[in-house]
């Protein structure tokens, strides 16, 4: 179940998971989760921890996966004034 509303995103991202550092690409973003297309095939469950343009890595599970498609539950929401900027600085 989504907590909050996505905003569409295109942010370049790293995620680890296990001891792999691999790119993705977040499609959209909210205070609590994100839609993350990722080169490696993700699963329901899976932890990762994801950096977001200019900040510390934050930890996220898998809670669905649809092909490269996962979408991820933040263990620590963002702030709203801090999805407001990753988002604006994406579409800038």
């Amino acid at each position: 179940m989504r907590l909050a509303n996505r905003l569409e995103t295109r942010l370049s991202v790293q995620y680890r998971r296990f001891t792999q550092r691999l790119p993705g690409i977040v499609l959209d973003l909210s205070c609590d989760g994100a839609r993350l297309s990722s080169v490696e095939r993700l699963r329901p469950g899976d932890k990762l921890w994801l950096t977001l343009p200019g900040l510390a890595p934050c930890m996220a599970r898998v809670v669905w996966v649809n092909d490269s498609l996962a979408g991820c539950r933040l263990a620590a929401p963002l702030h709203p004034a801090v999805l407001k900027a990753l988002v604006e600085s994406s579409i800038a």
